[in-house]
């Protein structure tokens, strides 16, 4: 079983890749009536959020790392509460920051640095060495590179 901390409907986003039997959502009133041996996963759009929400409500908490992508994460460093998407790849030697979130059908290439707090939407390509700074927000569809 599953925790979610929710704040609003962007929470189906993660609810709606699992069953109605593997988790419960909560929200700021009743997070505390959670079962507290249960991982958390932080359901809200905002990147800042989830850190704040995972260094004060949920301090004490285990976070679980809900990945539904098409690789292992074999070769990637990953931070606290990492939620990924279907059908997303996510290739060795990136470095993953806490509470991140990676859409639906998202590419991130060889040795990225995605930063705490960072939002990425669906089909979203990060090519390789690209590093993502802390509380970004990156929209659906959009193809991310190093400038030269």
């Amino acid at each position: 079983m599953i925790n979610v901390y929710a704040s609003d409907n962007w929470s189906d986003k993660i609810t709606s890749l699992l069953s109605s039997d593997d988790y419960k959502v909560y929200d700021k009133d009743t997070y505390d009536k959670a079962l507290a041996t249960n991982q958390w996963v932080i359901a809200v759009k905002s990147g800042e959020e989830r850190l704040v929400i995972q260094t004060t409500l949920l301090r004490f908490s285990e976070f679980e790392t809900f990945f539904n992508g098409c690789n292992n994460l074999n070769g990637v460093t990953v931070g606290k509460g990492l939620t990924v998407g279907c059908c997303s790849l996510i290739r060795p030697g990136t470095v993953i920051g806490d509470q991140v979130y990676v859409g639906a059908g998202s590419i991130i290439d060889l040795n990225c640095n995605i930063g705490d707090g960072v939002t990425i939407g669906d089909n979203v390509t990060v090519n390789e060495g690209v590093s993502i700074p802390n509380n970004t927000t990156i929209p659906s569809g959009s193809v991310v590179s190093i400038e030269e």
